[in-house]
């Protein structure tokens, strides 16, 4: 890194890109490949868990490997040289659909915040624009954060959208309070559990960034920062960085 480049945070620098990075999520990780391997892929998704656990980057792997083209025998969706072989199970991270969604900047690829968009209204807008095919992906893909805070209303407006979708769209929700949920929205979507991550692999992969980023910390300093963590990847790597700030960072 450049003197004058600014600094990234470790929970963001490390966040994982594809399947294989996922923390402690194998369960997950094997049936979300046998779905793609398979072709059952529903046309929408519940991510719930506590946290820090990897909800919406795993929202964002899935929306690559939905609309990744740059992997072995994937074509362009809009590709006449070739039948389009649908999403992959291993997004390459290197075509513009997966560059653009890490990037944050696919016109296909919608990410909301149900917790500042609860309304009504947002989600019309939202269901307004479903209707549209995707102007280069292969999926038109929402991705809605914190879902347990849409109005009543709201999910009134969506039910109609999950019971007749489009082929063209995908939704993927992401929750803490899944509880919180109407049964109607639930019945509609493919539901994955993220589980707390277990401290052994906490501190294996706090051990792995603390050598990458060329830092000497003991491992009990590590275990107790895997134990502070419970179980969330992005509080640890986030107290990892102030252990790192409060001991000036010595480099190894």
């Amino acid at each position: 890194m450049g003197e004058d480049s600014p600094y990234r945070v470790l929970a963001r620098k490390y966040r994982p890109t594809n399947f294989s990075d996922l923390i402690g999520q194998e369960a997950l990780v094997r049936t979300v490949t046998n779905a793609i391997h398979t072709g059952r892929l529903a046309h929408a998704f519940l991510l719930t868990g506590v946290r820090g656990v990897g909800k919406t980057s795993t929202a964002r792997i899935l929306a690559r490997a939905l609309n990744c083209t740059g992997s072995p025998g994937q074509k362009d969706a809009g590709d006449a040289d070739g039948e389009d072989s649908g999403p992959t199970a291993e997004p390459c991270g290197r075509c513009e659909h997966c560059v653009a969604i890490a990037e944050d900047r696919h016109v296909d690829v919608l990410e909301i915040d149900a917790a500042s968009h609860t309304g009504v209204d947002d989600m019309r807008e939202l269901i307004d624009g479903v209707r549209y095919r995707p102007t280069s992906a292969r999926y038109r893909v929402y991705i809605i954060d914190e879902v347990h805070m849409l109005s009543k209303q709201a999910f009134n407006a969506l039910l109609k959208t999950l019971e007749e979708p489009p082929p063209h769209a995908k939704f993927i929700f992401a929750t803490t309070e899944v509880r919180k949920l109407p049964v109607t929205v639930l019945s509609r979507c493919q539901r994955f559990d993220l589980r707390r991550v277990d401290m052994e692999t906490l501190t294996a992969h706090f051990q792995m960034v603390a050598e990458k980023e060329q830092v000497e910390i003991e491992l009990a300093a590590i275990r107790l920062i895997a134990r502070a963590a419970d179980g969330s990847v992005r509080d640890g790597l986030s107290l990892l960085d102030q252990a790192i700030a409060h001991g000036a960072g010595a480099a190894g």
